[in-house]
């Protein structure tokens, strides 16, 4: 567990900081080993090591918020005792916090009156306390004169939410950064902007979004509050693999120079060893190879983590489908067996996954069954977007002169 920083000695409110004293409460950390907790398909000798390493980070820091909250979620026999004593010292140290900003009121400037509201603040996002350190933050966003101050602050609401999962809350809150922001949020500030709208970009599936955030982040990142920088790699390959078309992936992601350098380096025991494969078998149309490594993320990584979890076969047929366009693309005809070869898979597997996507309109094909053959259809864009123009035309048509009969009745 990291240690909660120390809070800053400036006299004066100039929304400047070091990198070092950025708050790290509430840990997300904590978060995702309560994610992992409540996951079917982790082993119990697995939870039963983080659910030890949960109990002694909330023993540690009297988090008793989160205590009642974690025992509410696995239907753990809550320790009246444990309890009482860190509801206790959370009293307390409140206590002594609101005698310091009272002091502060009396005898001393606004500064120290913000900074001892400050303090709460952070105590009560250590502890888990979301409620009330709703609270807290209005408390000291009105006593905060500094712009960066105020969006350190906003940020702080952001982790909030992030914490729980909370949207509204996380949408709110950026939204208020970006206010600020164009206020005159400075070149750090915005740059860590970057990394939480687009890790809550990627939490709702908007993979387009986080991707060109995500690529922006990388050559500066410095938002270790919120992920390793090796997360940040993964996050980034998986959403660029998504949105983007070949020309583009090719210039920011595989000529990405701080992108192929961590690939390269594999990360910190290999972990991205299989990222940069699926990268590459993909880049590089090695179906068979992409398939496989598409497969082990989401087994490995995809349904374990937080933020990706809920989306992680809304992803898996995206890539498939991207996957099957870029096979087809050459092509005007193709055999169905030489294409389940390609990709590892039977002709019954290949058969039904092209039967799901030209039903809905996702590919521009069709099966000859009697000969085995897939036929392509290669649609014109501009013909495409001609016919679009005129079948909206068609109906904004006939809808204003609908509302002018409602008129003119």
């Amino acid at each position: 567990m990291s240690e909660a920083p120390k809070p800053s000695k400036k006299a004066v409110d100039d929304g400047n900081y070091d990198k070092e004293i950025i708050s790290k409460w509430p840990d997300l950390e904590l978060a995702q080993t309560r994610f992992m907790l409540n996951h079917p398909e982790v082993d119990q000798e697995i939870k039963n090591q983080k659910l030890a390493a949960l109990q002694q980070a909330i023993k540690e820091h009297d988090m008793a918020p989160l205590y009642e909250l974690v025992c509410a979620d696995f239907k753990i026999t809550v320790d009246a005792a444990q309890l009482a004593a860190m509801k206790a010292a959370n009293a307390k140290r409140i206590e002594d916090i609101t005698a310091e900003v009272k002091d502060a009121e009396k005898n001393l400037g606004e500064s120290e009156v913000r900074q001892g509201l400050l303090r709460k603040f952070e105590y009560y996002c250590q502890i888990g306390d979301k409620e009330n350190a709703q609270k807290a933050y209005t408390a000291t966003y009105e006593k905060t004169v500094g712009m960066g101050y105020r969006i350190d602050l906003v940020f702080a609401m952001i982790r909030v939410g992030l914490f729980f999962l909370d949207h509204h809350l996380i949408n709110k809150y950026i939204t208020k950064a970006k206010e600020l922001m164009e206020q005159g949020g400075d070149w750090e500030r915005k740059n860590r902007l970057r990394s939480y709208e687009a890790l809550y970009r990627m939490s709702v599936r908007d993979f387009a979004g986080a991707a060109d955030l995500f690529l922006e982040a990388v050559p500066t990142f410095g938002s270790y509050e919120l992920m390793t920088y090796e997360n940040l790699i993964l996050y980034t390959v998986i959403t660029t693999t998504f949105a983007l078309d070949r020309p583009d992936l090719r210039t920011k992601v595989i000529k990405c120079n701080e992108v192929q350098e961590q690939l390269t380096g594999g990360g910190l025991n290999g972990t991205l060893i299989p990222v940069r494969e699926y990268l590459e078998s993909y880049y590089d149309c090695h179906y068979d190879r992409f398939f496989i490594q598409l497969a082990a993320l989401e087994s490995e990584r995809f349904k374990y983590d937080r933020y990706l979890s809920p989306h992680f076969n809304y992803y898996s047929r995206g890539m498939r489908h991207r996957a099957y366009e870029q096979f087809l693309t050459p092509y005007k005809t193709v055999r169905i067996d030489m294409m389940a070869k390609d990709f590892g898979v039977s002709r019954v597997f290949i058969d039904r996954e092209l039967h799901r996507l030209i039903a809905t309109g996702q590919l521009q094909c069709r099966i000859d069954a009697v000969n085995g053959v897939i036929e392509v259809n290669h649609r014109d864009s501009k013909n495409h977007l001609y016919k679009a123009v005129i079948k909206d035309g068609d109906i904004l048509l006939n809808r204003i002169q609908k509302l002018a009969r409602v008129i003119n009745a």
